[in-house]
């Protein structure tokens, strides 16, 4: 067997280093002295699933609301400030987690930060404003509801858990962002927008120790009071459930979903291969059965999700609608396949070849290099290293998959989740096929 490659990029790899700031942020630092740029981001350890769901988006409404003005600074400032500079500034929220980050030349850096600190912390929240942003959010909730192939997502999250913050949408709704008010939105922010509940990750020619005292001074420190938590998953739901909206639209959009491992599970190696193999990329199973051989779907894809307690796998796919039985028919054949037989060396090797390939491209980017070195550090005590990632991957052998098909695409593990023309013979003839 030969060795594997990517051992080899163990020692072209930047020095990363972490410090934890008493009362404060976790920083984290990626020394690039050859860059003429500087990333940094800040993550706060909140998102959709810590919210009960009569505030369900409240976490991305004070993401946007954060960009709408400090006490010093309006928001028309914080803009400029970077943008002015050739700079970029974005922020995203997410289940787990929401993110702020920038990225500025060099010398432009201390101030971009510093807006930074300031937004997070400072952010004025001022009613006339939330008013004016919460129409704007409402507008982008309906937007996404109009997006077949989004909404879909939105109802598989349902399925698999329903009653709990992880299935519900990351923006909310209009009935529950609709009663959010600027004393609601500061009361969140100050539970949990605190040092202590942060990383801050920088990734460029920095060196680590003046990076750690600016970050002290700009995020001073708070008691260390217990963090907020999450509802935790409900365990493993029995059985296959289905869900068909009826829409006049051009195509059936499905998402085929199951409940999966967390993040901390050694076997999301393999199921990220596994996804990667039936629909990661255009040499996969599932693009070329249904597109290249069958001519059924432009877009076919496989998506693993990992979370702290759980995780997921979602196959979906557009289709002439008269068509989606049988596209439906083709990907559970070929999920069976994988759970019969073994995954040739070929296949294997290429797909942790393409993995691995990709992940390592996509650290040659700053910004990408601290996003994905804040994001697994945010829940983790130890720093992340790419290399535990590439041995991870490697390690991952043909049974190993076969193992873990064999344990997830099974009958009655299968969830359903569609929008398109009414076709009642046919979606009753899909719940069968699933269950």
């Amino acid at each position: 067997m030969k060795p594997s490659p990517w051992a080899d990029f163990k020692a072209a790899l930047p020095e990363c280093r972490s410090t934890q700031i008493p009362g404060g942020p976790r920083v984290v630092t990626v020394s690039l002295p050859d860059r003429r740029s500087i990333a940094a981001a800040v993550w706060i350890r909140t998102g959709s699933r810590f919210e009960n769901e009569a505030q369900s988006g409240i976490a991305h409404f004070l993401e946007h609301m954060v960009f709408k003005g400090t006490k010093t600074r309006s928001a028309q400032r914080i803009k400029e400030a970077v943008e002015g500079k050739g700079g970029q500034l974005n922020a995203f929220t997410g289940e787990e987690s929401t993110c702020f980050f920038v990225r500025v030349l060099k010398p432009y850096f201390g101030e971009a930060l510093e807006v930074l600190a300031d937004m997070i912390q400072n952010a004025e929240l001022d009613p006339r404003e939330v008013r004016k942003e919460k129409a704007v959010i409402l507008e982008e909730i309906k937007m996404y509801r109009d997006v077949a192939s989004q909404h879909v997502q939105d109802m598989m999250g349902e399925l698999l858990w329903p009653d709990h913050p992880l299935g519900r949408p990351i923006s909310g709704t209009e009935s529950s962002v609709g009663p959010l008010t600027s004393g609601v939105l500061k009361s969140f922010r100050d539970l949990h927008y605190r040092g202590s509940n942060a990383v801050v990750s920088i990734a460029g020619p920095v060196d680590h120790e003046p990076i750690v005292k600016l970050v002290s001074r700009l995020f001073p420190s708070d008691p260390q009071a217990a963090g907020p938590v999450f509802s935790q998953a409900h365990p493993k739901s029995q059985g296959s459930a289905c869900r068909f909206i009826a829409k006049k639209t051009h195509q059936t959009h499905f998402v085929v979903g199951l409940e999966a491992f967390s993040r901390y599970d050694r076997r999301r190696f393999g199921l990220a291969l596994l996804s990667l193999i039936l629909g990661g990329n255009m040499s996969s199973r599932l693009f070329e059965k249904i597109r290249e051989q069958k001519g059924l779907a432009y877009d076919i894809r496989s998506t693993p999700s990992f979370y702290q307690d759980t995780g997921a796998l979602l196959i979906s796919a557009g289709v002439e609608s008269s068509r989606s039985r049988d596209v439906i028919r083709l990907i559970l054949k070929e999920l069976s396949l994988l759970t019969r037989d073994c995954v040739s060396s070929g296949e294997l090797r290429r797909a942790k070849d393409h993995f691995l390939g990709q992940f390592f491209i996509s650290l040659e980017d700053p910004l990408e290099y601290l996003l994905w070195a804040g994001e697994n550090v945010l829940y983790r005590p130890e720093l992340p290293q790419p290399e535990s990632l590439a041995e991870g991957i490697s390690k991952v052998t043909a049974a190993d998959l076969k193992k873990i098909a064999a344990e997830l695409f099974v009958n009655g593990r299968y969830h359903l989740a569609m929008i398109g023309p009414e076709r009642t013979s046919e979606r009753a003839e899909i719940e069968k096929i699933l269950k």
